[in-house]
């Protein structure tokens, strides 16, 4: 995946993606990621399973996947291949904060996202032919990514407005056939992104799958790319720049609600990790919605 150039590069995160699109082949990932941008996945020539917070989904064949890509996520594996070409992944990303600014997409849609919800959607038509001309429009011409963007948009509406009735929480993925090592990484993966808001230890997150806290950090490393303590402060992130967006409580409030054990820690590692302090941020992103 080619990253891409929103204009707002004030937020890093581990890749920097902003208004992008492309096609691939779909890459099974080793390593979980995170950028601050709406994400779309089409699949194609067969289905994936998407994990997103630590939850694996399936994404079939001919149907979008549609979330916050702030939360860690992978494509973790790929069905069977229903042509030659094998199975195929179409992906746009908009940064966050420009679809916040869209006035055509419902606050409720986002919301949901927000709330760490991947959505599925029967693809709307020529979806695939769409996302084929944004790849190769998106950063060659200013008048081209301009038109990508209100298409993109547009997308979006028909995503969120009359077609969201087909729309519906990502389909749980069956057990999977990988090694032992992968689903205990998965296990902890989904633990973690349900308890990050606690204090949480490695024993902790090792007894969720009854292995020694030892063999949890090995494992967890090796199939998921980070450490145990970086996946859980991505979470915890994650939920403050929610928190951010959506109420108006105080620093140290989202500090204690989102699982920082003191102001001072959620601070450090907000700046490192989105690149402003927490009220630059929520000024930034409520400024897009005026």
């Amino acid at each position: 995946m080619r990253p891409g150039s929103s204009g707002i590069d004030a937020i890093p995160r581990d890749e920097q993606f902003g208004f992008a699109c492309g096609l691939s082949a779909a890459p099974v990932m080793t390593r979980a990621h995170r950028h601050d941008d709406v994400e779309l996945a089409l699949a194609l020539g067969g289905g994936f399973v998407m994990e997103h917070g630590g939850r694996p989904h399936l994404v079939e064949e001919g149907r979008c996947a549609v979330f916050w890509a702030s939360l860690p996520h992978r494509v973790a594996s790929t069905a069977e291949p229903a042509t030659a070409g094998g199975v195929q992944v179409a992906w746009l990303t908009v940064p966050l904060v420009e679809v916040l600014a869209w006035p055509s997409v419902p606050g409720s849609f986002t919301a949901e996202l927000l709330r760490g919800t991947m959505l599925t959607v029967t693809a709307p038509p020529n979806l695939a032919a769409s996302m084929a001309t944004w790849s190769t429009d998106i950063g060659t011409d200013p008048t081209l990514t301009t038109a990508a963007r209100r298409e993109a948009e547009a997308c979006l509406l028909r995503i969120s407005g009359p077609a969201r009735r087909t729309a519906e929480p990502a389909k749980t993925a069956p057990p999977q056939p990988g090694s032992r090592p992968e689903r205990l990484a998965t296990g902890m993966a989904a633990w973690v992104s349900t308890h990050f808001r606690e204090p949480v230890t490695i024993a902790d997150v090792a007894r969720s799958v009854h292995v020694h806290p030892s063999t949890a950090t090995a494992v967890f490393r090796r199939h998921l790319g980070v450490s145990i303590g970086e996946y859980l402060a991505q979470c915890r992130t994650a939920e403050a720049q929610r928190l951010l967006i959506a109420t108006d409580g105080t620093t140290s409030d989202i500090a204690l609600a989102a699982g920082f054990g003191s102001v001072s820690a959620f601070y450090e590692r907000f700046v490192r990790d989105v690149g402003l302090a927490p009220a630059a941020y929520r000024r930034l992103v409520r400024s897009s919605l005026t």
